[in-house]
């Protein structure tokens, strides 16, 4: 398993999330935070995405910011479809080696990575997670 996914986590919704549960996997990480504009612009092509490309898993990290509002820009930009981490203290993004919002990283089956700094726009998107399901 990756190292980068030996953590644990809180969801949003007072679960607890284990990142080895995405092991195998492509997975998108979107690293937002709550009172960021551009973080905002990217949520429907975020939420579009990951309706669309069902065979990855997308995992929100909100850090900078208080858990309230961390759920309430969860309702604004209607992304209840993905699991969102709380992650108050940065240690998933630590984990990650993210420094700065929006920041997406690409997580292909065998753990290697790729990081993308947003906006990124739909298509931008969406060829990034194809490359990341196609290699």
């Amino acid at each position: 398993m990756p190292a980068a996914l030996e953590f644990s986590a809180r969801t949003l919704d007072g679960e607890t999330f284990q990142g080895a549960s995405l092991a195998g996997k492509p997975v998108v990480f979107w690293f937002w935070a709550p009172w960021c504009p551009k973080c905002m612009s990217e949520a429907p092509h975020v939420k579009a995405a990951a309706a669309q490309y069902g065979d990855v898993a997308f995992v929100g990290v909100a850090g900078l910011d208080t858990e309230t509002a961390m759920k309430e820009f969860v309702q604004r930009t209607k992304t209840e479809n993905l699991p969102h981490l709380s992650d108050e203290k940065g240690a998933v993004w630590t984990k990650l080696g993210v420094s700065q919002q929006s920041t997406f990283v690409f997580m292909k089956p065998d753990g290697t990575t790729a990081k993308a700094s947003g906006p990124l726009g739909r298509e931008q998107l969406d060829e990034l997670v194809r490359t990341l399901r196609d290699g």
